[in-house]
């Protein structure tokens, strides 16, 4: 069995990626499994991949570097009921130290071999672009060290959405990459219309050169960068006649990008699943993703009762995050249109402590 691990910043598009890995490994015949990890417990990414009809577990409320045993009960879980051939583990977007915490441990505990265990880093090709460059970056820097830090443990790094820039800048971002870290493996592809996808699924099915190296990685700024940002996750009922609840929806994200910036909030990621038990969609609201509307989101019909989750990951606070989200779904609460919030959580990541830890 084989096991692929994959880390990332926020909004680097890991789930998207994943996805498809695991239909063309479907469609080649084989089992394929998918853990999914966040400090919340509200995951849009396990209801989305679930959605795409591919098995999948979970742990949440913990990163996958600070809770080990929750790991290897989901491993268990998923390898003794699916006997899959293969498994994508996909770590929370401000989740370092992956290879002394989660990698090492699977090879001594497991007894997987290193050949059959990969990570595989993803970097939104904007964001990593400013980086290289050294301009001037949304985050503050004990953020930024987080990011860094999962480039400089990255088995494969993959720069990632190339479609979103030129080709020009490809190529310096590339250039820039080699010159930084002459020894890494790093492809460039974009999930979304397919470019370059094959060379990523050719590494992970040929045995995986060379060794994982733990990273030499500080806990305090590790921690204090994870506690700059704030979590909020929700589940909202949407209830309206004709449409109106898809009309309000769209009201919603626009409304939620507008003060977004007016509040100068940088934005990890802001994802939406929207879902009438019928249809479904997912949605994302990235710093620099340029102005995207929701219109395509929600195109085409939708039922009058829609179930929403939401998970926000911002360089905030807990209060002014929630705030934001209450006033905004308020606003468009009405006669007409119904919101209720089933269930939601702000807060901030607890400080990281790993249980298990392999240098």
């Amino acid at each position: 069995m084989k096991v692929h691990l994959v880390s990332g910043f926020l909004g680097s598009g890991k789930t998207t990626a994943i996805i498809l890995a695991a239909k063309y490994f479907i469609r080649q015949g084989k089992k394929v499994g998918v853990i999914t990890n966040d400090q919340g417990k509200y995951l849009v990414d396990t209801a989305f991949v679930r959605l795409n009809d591919i098995p999948a577990v979970e742990v949440n409320g913990s990163c996958f570097c600070c809770n080990y045993r929750a790991f290897n009960d989901s491993f268990d879980k998923l390898t003794s009921t699916l006997k899959p051939d293969l498994i994508f583990a996909e770590s929370v977007g401000t989740c370092a130290d992956i290879v002394a915490t989660v990698a090492k441990p699977l090879l001594d505990y497991k007894a997987t071999q290193p050949a059959d265990t990969s990570l595989t880093t993803f970097c939104d090709c904007r964001l990593l672009n400013a980086y290289l460059k050294g301009e001037e970056l949304p985050f503050q820097e004990n953020v930024i060290y987080i990011f860094e830090q999962q480039i400089v443990e990255a088995g494969i790094l993959v720069i990632h959405k190339i479609d979103l820039i030129s080709d020009d800048k490809l190529k310096e971002t590339q250039k820039l990459l080699a010159e930084k870290y002459p020894q890494k493996d790093i492809l460039a592809m974009s999930s979304l219309d397919g470019q370059g996808v094959s060379l990523w699924l050719d590494r992970l099915e040929k045995p995986q050169p060379g060794r994982l190296d733990s990273v030499d990685i500080d806990y305090d700024t590790y921690g204090s960068g994870e506690q700059l940002l704030a979590w909020y996750d929700a589940r909202v009922r949407i209830s309206g006649k004709d449409g109106s609840g898809v009309s309000g929806m769209q009201c919603l994200i626009n409304q939620i990008r507008t003060r977004v910036k007016n509040f100068s909030l940088p934005v990890g990621h802001i994802k939406f699943l929207l879902n009438d038990g019928s249809r479904f969609e997912k949605f994302s609201l990235l710093t620099g993703a340029g102005d995207e509307q929701a219109e395509k989101f929600l195109q085409g019909s939708w039922k009058d009762r829609l179930d929403l989750i939401i998970n926000t990951r911002v360089q905030s606070t807990s209060i002014v995050l929630q705030d934001l989200f209450w006033e905004a779904i308020q606003e468009y609460a009405d006669e007409q249109t119904r919101w209720k919030i089933l269930d939601e959580d702000a807060f901030h990541p607890g400080y990281p402590a790993p249980k298990i830890r392999i240098v």
